[in-house]
């Protein structure tokens, strides 16, 4: 079946984000792959315990899948954290046997007090952060809903977090149209599968840093092959580049001083969104599409591959006003046909891409 004859994509009516003057066509910024060599009682405390993020059940499932099609991955724990999650790939081998991306990753927490005392109860250190903000930085993120954040911690495999308290009206899960109540949310077959609610409430953005004079590059990019209007601004270390993911959500590139090597692991992350032939035929016309050989049974040479997936990958980031190769960043590009997407109200503006 060719792409022209498959049935419409899915796509979600971004109400809130439309609202907010946000130009995007990325409706979730939805999980961040990092992996770790084995799973230790550090991580358990650390992930599930002291954050108390919640652990998906569909884990195990897809990590027979990639085995049989010749992966190499010996375990795999996702851990939730409302609509979003951190995949935990466990023993692959060297030289991707842990995963650290170069900056930090947002959560969102009703009460930051009572998460301090889950973190000390479970012996996870954590440092206080003085109450400041630069002052592009805090209004971006109080648009978002957020107080700047209280506290930092690393993950034993160092990952880095900063938790914010949520401000917004409504305290609940971190959704591509706002926050929203969960009880509400599960009565209309909103959330992931997990063994609890989990006390994070989302994850609204993940910073990372990237080579000097590239952040201008990765905006022309983002307009490029998504359609999305990111801001270029200046924060605390110099130039960065913000794109709108959703309502409430960002994925932040700041510039190092020139000189400085930015590193790169082999992380990603995974977004949905609309628009989704259109992405693939932009990303494949600058030479962007990539299988990664972690996953032998996804391929995406061709669109018909594409759409049966319903994700394509791309790893190299490029300006393409020249081609300069910017940075490297996997991005796992989903529709929302994917049957991981969690958001599972009507798709309101459902069209033949």
């Amino acid at each position: 079946m060719s792409a022209s004859d498959r049935a419409p994509l899915p796509e979600l009516d971004l109400l809130e984000a439309r609202a907010r003057g946000r130009r995007t066509s990325l409706v979730s910024l939805e999980h961040l792959n990092v992996n770790v060599p084995s799973w230790s009682a550090d991580c358990e405390a650390f992930w599930f315990q002291g954050l108390g993020f919640a652990r998906d059940s569909r884990a195990a499932t897809i990590c027979g899948n990639v085995n049989n099609a010749g992966g190499t991955m010996k375990g795999l724990v996702w851990a939730n954290a409302g609509l979003q999650q951190v995949h935990m790939p466990v023993g692959e081998p060297e030289p991707y046997a842990s995963q650290c991306p170069p900056g930090v990753m947002g959560l969102a927490y009703a009460d930051v007090t009572a998460l301090k005392n889950s973190l000390t109860a479970s012996g996870v250190p954590f440092s206080e952060l003085p109450s400041q903000a630069e002052e592009e930085e805090e209004g971006l993120l109080t648009e978002s809903g957020l107080a700047p954040a209280q506290i930092e911690l690393s993950s034993p495999t160092g990952v880095r977090l900063r938790v914010h308290r949520i401000t917004a009206g409504t305290l609940g899960w971190l959704t591509p149209n706002g926050w929203q109540d969960p009880v509400v949310a599960a009565e209309q077959g909103v959330g992931l599968p997990g063994d609890r609610p989990s006390l994070c409430l989302g994850i609204p953005y993940i910073r990372l840093l990237c080579p000097a004079s590239t952040a201008a590059g990765l905006c022309r990019l983002y307009a490029a092959v998504f359609g999305t209007e990111a801001t270029l601004c200046t924060g605390g270390s110099g130039v960065e580049c913000w794109v709108p993911i959703g309502a409430h959500q960002w994925l932040v590139y700041e510039e190092v001083p020139t000189g400085q090597a930015v590193p790169y692991d082999g992380y990603h992350v995974a977004i949905y969104i609309n628009g989704f032939v259109e992405a693939y035929r932009q990303a494949q016309s600058l030479g962007l599409v990539w299988n990664n050989p972690r996953f032998p049974h996804l391929r995406y040479d061709s669109l018909d591959e594409a759409v049966g997936h319903s994700e394509f990958r791309i790893l190299r980031l490029v300006d393409p006003a020249n081609g300069q190769e910017l940075i490297s960043m996997e991005h796992e590009v989903r529709a929302l046909s994917h049957p991981g997407f969690s958001y599972s109200l009507p798709k309101s503006s459902l069209k033949q891409q």
